[in-house]
């Protein structure tokens, strides 16, 4: 029997050897978190599990968490089966100092109940500051600006945008909080909702924007107001206030050094910011702001580039054209160079989305003019789209092309002739007709007068014979008079 006890617990030792081998193969944690935070703020903390197919593991586990802070956080959860853990902490003022910490999470998986091994462990570096953390955003036309231009055609919105661990501090224990803004150091305005708008209208200028937040923690009975005044003299930094110049509009601070013991670097290099230690004070318009214990400050800057947008952008040249032919475009517009352009064809009528981009197409230009000349070879109706940007706009211009064939035309022989033809056979007949009527009205013919009804009393005797016979020969000598008579001019005086 204890021979048999023996080999089931070797049985059992290596199957749940054999287990744990496959549970635990590349098994990780991937460690984050949402810092740095400033000295009093919140910074969370993420742990993921991971197994070989970078899938979230199956099991029960158990999170312990500890940084390498003299006051140490430490915390461990129970059995739980979840494979993403949160852990939030918080590094006061009174208890803590700026500087760089480590926390590490280790994960322990239970094996069959009965033994929770270690399963892994990471370790992540974060920095506490003696500054809010966030930026410094500026917005146009409701988007964005992800680089530092400016259009000077629109107005900038300026805000501080905090990390979410230092608002929620300061909402919830500052007993004020005001943004102090200052563009080429001259103070612009006061705010109490980290926001403000400024218009830069130069173009091809350079500015610097800087924003100086302060939140205080003192009570609302004992907070002093803030002098006006051009410089700061004092160097007791645990009792002196924060001095803001509201004539800094028309001058700007002077700047004073201060004690090494203050930890406070000064600046004198002209629209050159300084890089902010982690235990600095900011630096104002070239001037330092002594710092108050009962005072968080949070300082933020910007260097921005004024550029106009392109406007005015116009197409010369004929849109119809016959196939084979070539299109010729001059395209021109204002603004503020460099300019990126493309041009892409499509068929038929084209809907601009405003998305259009020219990707990797672009051809750079220093001058916003130049011209396009494209061979179409067929009848269609085509969009040549124009794309034009620069660092601040983008213009998108569709220009409709048609290309159209001629409905060929008969030679001029093939009317011509005809109509001669016409013509003359027209003439023709005209003069035929009218040759027809002189020739009836030259050619007369003389017609016999037998009237055999009129009334004769000398003949009423005779018989239808005789005076057929009679009319006859009366006729004949008519007719034969008149010949006589035309024929002669004596014929009047010649007797029968």
């Amino acid at each position: 029997m204890r021979r048999a006890d023996h080999q089931q617990a070797l049985l059992a030792i290596l199957i749940n050897f054999l287990i744990w081998q496959v549970a635990t193969s590349d098994r990780d944690v991937r460690l984050t978190h949402d810092g740095p935070v400033v000295l009093g703020g919140i910074i969370t903390f993420r742990a993921d599990l991971l197994d070989s197919d970078g899938q979230a593991p199956s099991g029960s586990f158990i999170y312990t968490w500890k940084d390498n802070a003299l006051d140490q956080h430490f915390y461990q959860t129970a059995t739980i089966t979840n494979t993403t853990m949160y852990y939030s902490v918080s590094y006061p003022a009174s208890k803590y100092h700026v500087g760089e910490y480590t926390m590490e999470v280790a994960v322990c998986k239970w094996l069959l109940f009965i033994q929770c091994r270690e399963y892994t462990s990471r370790r992540i570096y974060f920095h506490v500051t003696a500054l809010f953390n966030g930026n410094l955003n500026l917005e146009q036309s409701n988007k964005t600006v992800q680089n530092n231009f400016i259009s000077s055609a629109e107005v900038t919105n300026l805000s501080v945008d905090l990390r979410k661990g230092d608002i929620d501090y300061i909402n919830k224990t500052a007993t004020s909080i005001l943004t102090y803004w200052f563009v080429d150091c001259k103070f612009y305005n006061k705010t109490d909702n980290f926001k403000t708008n400024y218009n830069f209208t130069l173009p091809n200028s350079f500015h610097i924007i800087e924003a100086l937040v302060v939140a205080s923690f003192d009570s609302p009975t004992t907070i002093a107001p803030i002098v006006p005044t051009s410089s700061i003299a004092s160097t007791n930094v645990t009792s002196v206030s924060l001095n803001i110049a509201s004539t800094i509009s028309t001058t700007p601070l002077t700047t004073t050094s201060i004690a090494p013991n203050s930890s406070i670097i000064s600046n004198t290099s002209n629209k050159t910011l300084p890089e902010l230690g982690i235990d600095t004070f900011p630096f104002v318009c070239k001037s330092v702001v002594e710092p108050n214990i009962n005072k968080v400050y949070g300082y933020f800057q910007r260097e921005v580039k004024i550029r106009a947008p392109i406007s005015k952008l116009s197409v010369e040249g004929s849109t119809w054209i016959q196939p084979w032919n070539s299109l010729s475009l001059i395209i021109s517009c204002n603004g503020t160079g460099p300019f990126h352009k493309c041009i892409k064809i499509h068929i038929g009528k084209y809907n601009v989305t405003g998305n259009e981009t020219c990707n990797q197409d672009a051809e750079t230009l220093d001058t916003c003019k130049f011209s396009f000349n494209h061979y179409f070879l067929d009848a269609l109706e085509y969009t040549v789209l124009v794309i034009l940007s620069n660092d601040v706009s983008t213009d998108i211009h569709p220009v409709a092309v048609n290309i159209y064939k001629l409905t060929p035309k008969p030679q001029l022989s093939v009317i011509v002739v005809p109509v001669s033809c016409s013509l003359v056979a027209v003439v023709l007949i005209v003069f035929g007709i009218a040759y027809y009527i002189q020739s009836r009205a030259r050619f007369t013919v003389e017609v016999a007068d037998f009237d055999f009804g009129r009334s004769n009393p000398d003949m009423e005797y005779k018989t239808f014979t005789e005076r057929l016979r009679d009319s006859f020969n009366n006729a004949v000598r008519y007719r034969h008079e008149r010949l006589l008579g035309s024929a002669s001019p004596c014929y009047g005086s010649m007797h029968y």
